[in-house]
């Protein structure tokens, strides 16, 4: 996510029948539990374990739900947590599914947040060299939204949906493309859409690891920038610089975020980063990844087209890394914070 200081511009950084349930879940209604999340549920019940980044999404795009994911649960059947979310009307969870995990009644549950925007007509998997599209529905209600993908030779590329709101876009790479759509909020860039499309394969060919998802070996932030440097030379672009100054910065930043269980760029709440900057600081971006651990963060950094755009671009030379742990009484996730920041001449 890439902004100005000086005018706040943003340029960014197992098929099952079709069910796509009504956008948005508004306060005073309970979460609805649909076909899909309980087939993702049970699908994951199957195979005894979650699984991590991106291949959790590439599932549940077999399952048909193309929408956000807020988390996977596993509670006991007569968990207080269970029927709180499932009696929850505040409207912060918008779709729900259960499958039982073990003979013992526990359950795995999938949570989703209300979806403002779901791509129609899409298949998760297509044949190589063919052309796709789908049609993103609610995209012209979102605020300022831009679409992009990313393609298996990690390339960002902009999506532009014509005036039926349909998006076409040809899979000449074998392997998996990565559509996202953000919008402009008061908290900042937020990502409304991540999904994949499979290239020549199946999910379970990504799941079985015939088929290559964007995967990292990253067990610290060192880790990661070693990794970013070297897609960044691959491209021919000038490596990034670590500072320990924006280092400071990205560990208030993620210790906040981590703090507020939140992953917006501006709150009130917050130490928000333009504030905490130091001076000759020109351009300035923000990238926020969640997951188990530095790898998991990471990877989902890496297929998100507009987080990728960010790491890749050449504007930056300087950069801060830090994570900090979210915790709550069923789960945990690290909150990964990657500061970028390029200086003004002189300074």
């Amino acid at each position: 996510m890439k902004f100005m200081r000086s005018s706040f511009a943003v340029t960014i950084t197992f098929l099952i029948p079709v069910f796509f349930p009504a956008k948005g879940t508004e306060a005073g209604c309970e979460p609805v539990r649909i076909p899909s999340l309980d087939s993702l549920a049970s699908d994951i019940s199957l195979l005894g374990y979650v699984p991590s980044g991106g291949n959790l999404l590439v599932l549940a795009a077999a399952n048909h739900w193309f929408g956000l994911l807020s988390g996977v649960q596993l509670l006991p059947g007569d968990s207080r947590e269970l029927n709180s979310i499932q009696e929850d009307t505040s409207g912060m969870w918008g779709y729900y599914g259960i499958a039982d995990w073990s003979a013992g009644g526990d359950k795995i549950m999938i949570l989703a947040p209300p979806s403002r925007c779901l791509p129609l007509l899409i298949q998760p998997e297509v044949p190589t060299g063919s052309e796709t599209g789908f049609i993103l529905d609610g995209y012209e209600t979102l605020r300022n939204p831009q679409a992009a993908i990313r393609t298996p030779g990690m390339q960002a590329n902009d999506l532009i949906p014509d005036s039926t709101g349909r998006c076409i876009f040809s899979t000449e790479e074998h392997g998996i493309y990565w559509v996202e759509v953000m919008e402009q909020t008061t908290s900042g860039p937020s990502i409304t859409l991540l999904f994949p499309v499979i290239s020549g394969g199946t999910a379970t060919d990504v799941l079985l690891g015939d088929m290559t998802s964007t995967a990292s070996d990253a067990a610290c932030p060192e880790d990661v920038l070693d990794e970013m440097n070297m897609l960044r030379e691959n491209a021919g672009i000038p490596p990034l610089h670590r500072e320990s100054m924006l280092d400071s910065i990205a560990s208030i930043r993620a210790g906040a975020l981590a703090f507020s269980g939140t992953s917006v760029h501006f709150s009130p709440l917050n130490s928000n980063l333009p504030d905490i900057l130091p001076e000759g600081v020109e351009t300035y971006g923000e990238n926020i990844g969640r997951g188990t651990g530095y790898q998991e963060a990471w990877s989902m950094i890496l297929i998100s087209p507009f987080h990728l755009r960010t790491c890749m671009s050449p504007t930056y030379r300087n950069i801060g890394i830090a994570g900090a742990v979210d915790s709550g009484a069923y789960e945990w996730q690290l909150v990964m914070v990657q500061i970028f920041t390029s200086q003004k001449k002189g300074s």
